[in-house]
């Protein structure tokens, strides 16, 4: 079940995932009384420990990636269960569940659309 289709949209959650987290970073940095070159390092080092987090797997899981996934897979699956669903039925509007909604669609959009280029 491997496939480039499956790696593309890990790349992308990725991606989506770690762009606003370097916002963060750099802003924890600045509100700490940090210049804006420190902010700068710390978003750059953020995106350069994760590519290098990336290498590092890929060299010792490489034979075992599958299993790797499964355990991923079941940890988010435990989180958004625990965690994210209880808080979009707590807040008591409709938003925010329409938002996790919308983050379904976007994935299955994109892997349709992956499909749809032959990367299955």
């Amino acid at each position: 079940m491997v496939t480039p289709t499956l790696g593309l949209l890990l790349f992308l959650a990725v991606l989506l995932h770690k762009v606003p987290e370097g916002f963060t970073v750099a802003s924890i940095t600045l509100a700490s009384g940090r210049s804006r070159a420190a902010a700068l390092l710390a978003g750059t080092a953020l995106g350069v420990l994760t590519l290098l987090g990336a290498v590092a797997t890929t060299l010792l899981a490489g034979r075992h990636v599958g299993y790797a996934l499964a355990l991923s897979a079941g940890v988010t699956i435990y989180v958004a269960a625990s965690d994210l669903i209880p808080e979009v039925n707590r807040e008591g509007g409709p938003a925010l569940a329409w938002t996790v909604f919308g983050g379904l669609l976007l994935f299955t959009c994109a892997d349709w659309a992956l499909s749809r280029f032959g990367l299955e």
